[in-house]
């Protein structure tokens, strides 16, 4: 089962952070999240890297022998996320705004997990 890994970027500023991930051809997404926003279990065809410019949120996904592990992420983090990693956020309480930047710059296909249980 593909993890997740979470790192403290160097990276500071949208500006920064667009220079520096994005694509040659394509897109990137910012997402704005308001306080308790959550983003249930769900799955992407393509890697996806997400850097954090504001905010926190709390990152759950299932480890290889299928526990729920969850980190708290905030600004300044970026997170790695391989396809098929199944995951959920939940924005905390000032709420968060990062850049999704997948895999080649082109637009992931979403799988839902609604009958996952809810950690």
């Amino acid at each position: 089962m593909p993890q997740p890994t979470i790192t403290q970027d160097r990276i500071a500023g949208v500006e920064a952070a667009l220079a520096a991930y994005a694509p040659e051809q394509g897109g990137i997404e910012y997402q704005r999240d308001l306080p308790g926003k959550i983003h249930d279990w769900h799955s992407h065809d393509v890697h996806e890297r997400l850097v954090v410019l504001s905010g926190s949120m709390r990152l759950s996904w299932f480890d290889p022998t299928g526990a729920v592990q969850h980190a708290a992420v905030q600004t300044g983090h970026r997170i790695e996320l391989p396809a098929g990693t199944v995951h959920r956020s939940v924005a905390d309480g000032e709420g968060c705004c990062y850049l999704i930047c997948p895999e080649g710059g082109r637009a992931a296909v979403t799988t839902s997990h609604p009958t996952l249980a809810q950690p």
